[in-house]
């Protein structure tokens, strides 16, 4: 097994001051025997923590083996008084703690985030006053609702961080094997230079430079022969100048664009990830927390943003509750969000390749588009996946020479 799939992460979640707190900690990849650091730094926790929740959702695959060295894990922390949870597992982990004897050891699994939270804190309210309910006005949130909020966004950065780490940590040990740099925060300093000069995200700049070609031993450029060319146009987007915008800024302007022309407060962004293996939300407005974590990444199947990317043609979902398109689990998390209808636009590229996924979420069913609203949100798709492409091919290589150029200079 590569270093890399042995990487781990580790963050601590401060929970109500009755609670106490948590350890939380990730890895990626494969977990196929019990010499994995993963074991090692769930045994070594210290000071009392009221659990330890290991997030499996990037674990591919697991062994039997490594089940059993997860149960026993949770035996030993059990005799200190510490639970042992294991969140949001993948099904191939899933499937290995189901084969062993993981329920007799006090092992805990969690199928998803909410209910780690809810696990810790007890008192959860199942409903916030003014969320998801237009005929009442929002009223201030209580202290406890205050601290289950901050919770919640702790465990969403930590597991940010979890899925992020592994693939930054492939491409640091990339950068140091190939510039024959002395360590990997040497590699991450020149990753970090790159990503702030061009105004590219570490995890955008980390994934283009795993795909790219290697560059050409003692060439001053990485990429000699690329002619540059000028941004496309985004007359549907007259918030930003396509000449002067970064990446952030389109997406945000797509999202406006897209949920002023359907008339709706809801929607979300989505671009396509490969190391992810699915769509990505990158930019989402008016959806609750429990919608924004379970369809982080969304894969081929069981929504109608999956079905428009596969297709590469704009779905529209006249009434959640009935249509067949989602899994029983996506359709209660959409609706549970207050959404009855959906559009999902594609963006694509000139050669139709589709680069990410537009979506707006309506409160009543059948809310069909107009003609006009969906020419304007094509148009939207065409000019804002054409853009995203030569994003791509420009000003994330520059970044990548950037980085060449620092690291040979290094």
């Amino acid at each position: 097994m590569s270093e890399a799939a042995r990487e781990i992460w580790s963050g601590v979640v401060r929970l109500p001051a009755a609670v106490g707190w948590l350890q939380m900690l990730g890895a990626d990849g494969v977990l196929e025997s019990a010499d994995h650091p993963l074991f090692t730094a769930i045994r070594e926790t210290s000071g009392g923590p009221e659990a330890v929740a290991v997030d499996l959702s990037e674990v591919r695959q697991m062994s039997l083996g490594a089940a059993r060295a997860l149960a026993t894990c949770a035996g030993e922390l059990g005799h200190r008084g510490i639970r042992l949870m294991v969140v949001a597992p993948s099904e191939q982990a899933a499937l290995a703690l189901a084969a062993d004897e993981a329920a007799d050891s006090g092992l805990i699994v969690l199928p998803a985030v909410r209910d780690l939270i809810t696990a810790c804190v007890p008192d959860l309210p199942e409903h916030v006053p003014g969320v998801g309910d237009p005929l009442q006005a929002p009223e201030p949130a209580e202290p406890s609702q205050q601290e289950v909020d901050r919770l919640r966004r702790t465990v969403r950065d930590l597991q940010a961080k979890v899925r992020t780490h592994p693939l930054i940590a492939q491409a640091q040990g990339v950068l140091q094997e190939r510039y024959r740099l002395r360590d990997g925060q040497a590699a991450f300093r020149l990753l970090q230079a790159a990503s702030q000069q061009h105004n590219v995200k570490l995890r955008s700049l980390a994934s283009a430079l795993l795909e790219a070609p290697r560059p050409e031993h003692g060439s001053a450029r990485w990429f000699p022969d690329r002619i540059k060319t000028r941004p496309p146009k985004l007359t549907a987007l007259p918030q930003v100048n396509s000449e002067s915008a970064n990446r952030s800024a389109v997406i945000s302007a797509v999202l406006h664009q897209t949920l002023t022309i359907s008339d709706t407060p809801m929607g979300n962004v989505q671009l396509a990830d490969r190391h992810a293996g699915g769509l990505r939300i990158e930019k989402h407005h008016g959806l609750n927390e429990e919608f924004v974590d379970y369809f982080d990444v969304v894969g081929r199947e069981g929504t109608s943003c999956a079905l428009a990317a596969r297709n590469v043609t704009r779905v529209t979902v006249t009434d959640v509750a009935t249509d067949p398109v989602f899994s029983d689990e996506a359709r209660y998390k959409i609706m549970q969000a207050g959404s009855r209808s959906a559009h999902s636009t594609p963006l694509t590229t000139a050669r139709g390749v589709c680069l990410g996924m537009v979506s707006s979420h309506h409160e009543r069913p059948h809310q069909l588009l107009g003609p006009a609203q969906a020419r304007a949100l094509d148009r939207i798709g065409d000019q804002a996946g054409r853009w995203l492409a030569w994003h791509q091919r420009t000003v994330v290589l520059d970044a990548l020479e950037h980085l060449h150029r620092l690291a040979t200079a290094a």
